[in-house]
């Protein structure tokens, strides 16, 4: 199979493990890795080679780290104290293929992320990190983006999961390790989106903790509810997700504002519950994703 490869992808195929910059690997059988150049290589070439073969992992091959990424590396370890104060915030990133060009992929992310941030690969290289370390709004940095680049340019599905601000480095090892494990506890609850936060994240962690009274109390505020009016719960769980604002919901939804102004009245109508006020959207709020979660189970 291999020398067939050979013949089809010429010189942009190689055996030489030492050339990892912009190439594809992967392991025969037989335990031969190869690799192919990016390239040479087309999207539904790509997803035939992985359906035959599987992702070679080099394990000899290792980040070349600055010495910014070596600091973070040895605080994220726990193997460096410091009672420094500075801003910081990690954008975690979790792929179940491993990241085989750490090159390309730092120079991809170097190019949406500012200067000072700093790249970090797991041990796997399946996900890492993207510490912050100067604050950034969604509007300047392209956080949207940065799965559907990566996923195109790396043929990898990535999760990404934005954290939360910090600024004491002596907790960074714990609050790291607190914002993956959140994560990695909910993400399976999760809708897809290209970009998750803490606001995606919590609701469903209590809700995984919540005791069997609260589930049967969130449970019953929709229990009546017929399968016909699905859209007006979508409307519901749209409008509380955009601050009771009913002209952003509208246009997120694609409807006119009096549609949703009638939906959110037959809410209230059929449940006596009014979702223009912040703690009763809350709770509905809250009731909607458990019945999501559980009409998927």
């Amino acid at each position: 199979m291999l020398d067939k490869l050979k013949k089809h992808y010429r010189n942009s195929i190689t055996t030489d493990t030492s050339q990892q910059s912009g190439f594809l690997w992967f392991i025969t059988d037989d335990g031969a890795p190869f690799g192919i150049s990016q390239s040479a290589i087309s999207d539904s070439e790509s997803r035939l080679l992985r359906s035959m073969f599987n992702i070679y992992e080099n394990d000899t091959i290792t980040p070349a780290y600055s010495s910014a990424q070596l600091k973070w590396e040895s605080i994220l370890l726990g193997n460096e104290s410091t009672d420094e104060e500075s801003f910081y915030r990690f954008v975690h990133f979790f792929s179940k293929q491993p990241i085989t060009d750490f090159i390309s992929f730092s120079e991809a992310v170097n190019g949406l992320f500012p200067e000072d941030a700093v790249l970090l690969l797991n041990k796997d290289h399946k996900g890492g990190v993207i510490i912050e370390t100067s604050k950034q709004e969604f509007t300047d940095t392209p956080y949207e983006a940065l799965k559907d680049m990566l996923s195109t340019d790396f043929y990898i599905d990535i999760s990404v999961y934005i954290g939360s601000y910090h600024h004491q480095l002596a907790h960074a090892k714990e609050s790291f390790e607190r914002e993956q494990q959140q994560f990695i506890e909910v993400k399976n609850q999760l809708l897809p989106k290209s970009v998750y936060t803490v606001a995606d994240v919590v609701p469903q962690l209590l809700l995984q903790s919540a005791n069997p009274v609260a589930e049967k109390t969130l449970h019953a505020l929709l229990a009546e509810w017929d399968e016909e009016d699905q859209e007006t719960l979508k409307s519901i769980k749209v409008f509380a997700e955009c601050n009771m604002n009913v002209s952003l919901a509208a246009k997120k939804l694609y409807i006119h504002r009096n549609s949703l102004q009638y939906r959110v009245d037959k809410f209230y109508e059929k449940t006596g519950i009014d979702v223009k006020q912040f703690k009763n959207a809350l709770t509905v709020y809250m009731a909607i994703l458990s019945y999501e979660h559980h009409k998927n189970l």
